[in-house]
């Protein structure tokens, strides 16, 4: 349930964002300051993945975010028990972003961008662009350094170790008298 209600948000929100540049940031290219140098809302298409790589490929791209999104429906679905919250909040953080942009590209054929940070000159972005980063940067730091770390070790057969505890609180190391 907070997966479906966090995805529905997080699309809502990035259509929402995407109806409103159209709506006051017509034509194309004009651009608002919010923080002069800093930050502006700039309304901007992109018909290709992250930085304009593929543009043009509509059809690839439609793809690649439709198995993308079906895969982690997939996911949340067979494993939702064996996941902690962090983590099942990562992929309906992923994947509300997919779908914000998978919506764009099958009703427009291209992606409405309006976040520009044009203090360092980045790439436009919109609401799903910064979902899919931050679910999947949250994600790499809980596999890496959190909770999801024993889901990793689980998967690779080996059993989760307690770095607190030696043998005699059940750690890791082996009986010296077990003959293994």
């Amino acid at each position: 349930m907070l997966e479906a209600v966090i995805v529905l948000a997080i699309v809502g929100l990035d259509q929402l964002a995407k109806y409103l540049t159209d709506l006051y940031l017509s034509p194309l290219g004009t651009s608002f300051s919010l923080w002069q140098g800093v930050f502006h809302l700039t309304s901007a298409h992109n018909t290709g993945a992250a930085f304009s790589m593929l543009a043009g490929n509509r059809y690839f791209l439609i793809g690649v975010s439709a198995l993308a999104s079906c895969a982690i429906v997939y996911i949340l679905i067979r494993y939702r028990k064996r996941m902690h919250t962090l983590l099942r909040v990562c992929f309906a953080v992923i994947l509300a972003g997919a779908l914000g942009n998978l919506i764009d590209r099958v009703a427009l054929g291209y992606v409405r961008d309006m976040l520009d940070f044009t203090l360092i000159h980045f790439a436009i972005f919109n609401v799903a662009d910064s979902a899919v980063t931050v679910g999947a940067v949250l994600m790499a730091f809980d596999l890496l350094f959190g909770r999801g770390k024993t889901l990793l070790q689980e998967a690779d057969g080996k059993k989760p170790q307690n770095p607190d505890a030696g043998p005699e609180k059940g750690g890791d190391e082996q009986d010296p008298g077990s003959g293994e």
